[in-house]
This record gives C-alpha cells, structure tokens and sequence, in this order.
C-alpha cells in the first residue's frame, strides 16, 4: 500500500470526528481563503512528500483547495478527495461551488477517486462515468473512553433525552427534534442551544428542558454530553456522518437516527427501533422514543453483534480505497 496523508480543515468539525478516527495518518491545514494559506499548505504537503508520501487524501474539497490539486497533480502525486457533501446540501453555494470544482478536476484527471459516503450518492455519480468509490463511514471509540453508566448516576429522574445538532440549519431539523420532549411524559430535553430561538421555542411549547452546550466540536466533549442522558436523538433530514449516534451507541445509549445511512439495510431489529422514516413527525418518533427505551437492552446488544461484523468490512473498504 502506498503511503498516504489525509488532510482535513476546520471547517465541518464534526466531520472530522469520524474522519480522523477512520484514518491512521492524518494531518489538519488550512481553508484556502489567502496566499498566507496556500503558502502554509503546500509547506506542509511537502514535508508529507519528502516523508515519502505517495498519494493525497483530501477530506473533502474547500475554498482553495483546487490549487493545492492542480499542485499535486504537476508533482505527479496521486490525490484522492473523500466528498463532503450530499446534492441535498448543494443548496448552499459554497457546497455547490467546491463540489463543481471537485466533478471538474476529476473529469481533468487531476483527482484520481472521490470516494462518496453514501451508496446512491456513488452510484448516481459512478453512472455518469466519474472515477469513483462507495467509503463506508465508521467511528470505533477506544475502550479507556468507554463509561459504565448506569440509570441511578443520571442528573434527574425524569427521562432524559439529548438533542445535540452541531450545526444551526435547516438540514438538522433541530426544531422538528425539539416537539418530541412534549409527547414523551415525564421527560426532560438536554439540548446543545445554538440559537436563543431554540430556547424561545422550549419555553412558549413549555417543554422541560435543560441547555447543555457544547462549546467545543470534539470527541470528549460530545462523550460528557450523551452519556447524562437515557435516549439521544440525532434526527438529520440529510447526513453522510453519525458522528453523535456513533458515540452515543458505543458508550451504551441508544440514539435514534433519521433514514439517512447505511447502516442497517439488512437489521430488522435496528431498523426497527433506532432508525425513524418519519424525520419531521415528532409524534412518530416520540413513540419510537418510547419503544427503544422498552427495548434498550435488546438495541443495545444486537448492536454491539452488529458493529462487530461492521467494523470488519469497515476495515476493508478502506484498505480498499487505499489501494485504488
């Protein structure tokens, strides 16, 4: 296998969550918004290609980082760009610029593969002929990160339910997540308050609630949050990581995810329980709240059954991309 590099910025943090914890060799640079910021990247890109880096792995393609591509590809080094976006999200006209940006330099042979996160968004762009690979998303937490936590350590006792969008738009549906807490009785919302209209929202629907703010995007800081709470709930209308239904599940707590993964084609009980076809109906997903907490410990351990075997193929599909 040759030896690679992914290199990944700032700006979508939760996905460098799962990113950096799929990669072994990964390395953060700068968004390309100045030549300071060109300067430094290619710095650092040249320190990885005297180490003896043969191919580049961008987590996906932002602002100026066209450049670096067109670089790497007149020094004749292979460059792979993981895609960080979905159609859904192009939407916004940075998303849709940068993902133009990344069709064009693929058709150009400048970007060797583009690895895409979901399996439709993959065979759409492999049928109109782009050099491209399905990437398996995962996040594996590490056994000394793992808590033991049980019913009576919990702040209150009512249930408590953990809403954490990482983001505030539209595609995190956050407000649709929020109406749940009014039809589970005897529940209690501990939310990640983006926005004061989250808190406006709470008080006029007079949900209890408690605001339980992330003030920085990472792995221990997302840990400290779900582990307070009996059910997570991570109810995107679009997503091609789970950086927090990941981790709540590995630390033993279920969390319900929208239709917007992989994940469980083939699991009758996961999709049963944790996985909701309703993203926007909150009185579906109350009873789906209610359901999975019933069945907990069933959830909890035909996922543990399942990630096992997940986590092989896993394993597999990024030798594989690696070897591409």
């Amino acid at each position: 296998m040759e030896k690679y590099i992914l290199l990944y910025g700032d700006k979508k943090k939760e996905d460098n969550i799962c990113i950096t914890n799929m990669f072994k060799n990964t390395r953060e640079i700068n968004l390309g918004w100045t030549d300071f910021d060109y300067k430094n990247n290619i710095k650092i890109i040249d320190e990885e290609i005297e180490g003896g880096v043969k191919q580049i792995i961008f987590s996906g393609l932002e602002i100026g980082w066209d450049k670096l591509v067109e670089y790497l590809y007149e020094k004749g080094i292979k460059v792979k760009v993981i895609c960080n976006t979905m159609d859904s999200l192009l939407y916004y006209e940075y998303e849709r610029n940068n993902f133009f940006k990344l069709l064009e330099l693929s058709k150009e042979g400048k970007v060797h593969d583009i690895a895409f996160l979901r399996k439709g968004q993959y065979e759409v762009y492999k049928s109109l002929e782009y050099n491209c690979s399905y990437l398996m998303e995962n996040y594996i937490l590490k056994e000394e990160k793992k808590h033991n936590v049980k019913s009576n350590e919990k702040e209150n006792n009512l249930i408590n339910i953990g809403i954490y969008p990482l983001n505030y738009t539209w595609d995190k549906n956050i407000f649709n997540q929020l109406c749940i807490g009014k039809m589970v009785e005897n529940s209690n919302i501990n939310y990640n308050e983006l926005d004061e209209r989250m808190t406006d929202f709470l008080s006029t629907m007079e949900i209890k609630s408690n605001i339980d703010k992330i003030e920085n995007i990472n792995e221990d800081e997302i840990i400290k949050k779900v582990i307070k709470n009996d059910i997570n709930i991570s109810l995107s209308f679009t997503e091609y990581f789970h950086p927090v239904f990941f981790i709540s599940m590995e630390q033993g707590i279920p969390c319900i995810i929208g239709n917007t993964s992989d994940l469980f084609d083939d699991n009758e009980i996961l999709n049963k329980y944790i996985v909701t076809k309703t993203e926007d109906n909150p009185i579906e997903n109350s009873r789906l709240v209610e359901e999975c907490l019933k069945n907990k410990d069933i959830v909890i351990e035909e996922y543990k059954k399942w990630k096992e075997d997940y986590n092989k193929k896993s394993k597999e599909n990024i030798k594989q991309f690696l070897e591409i």
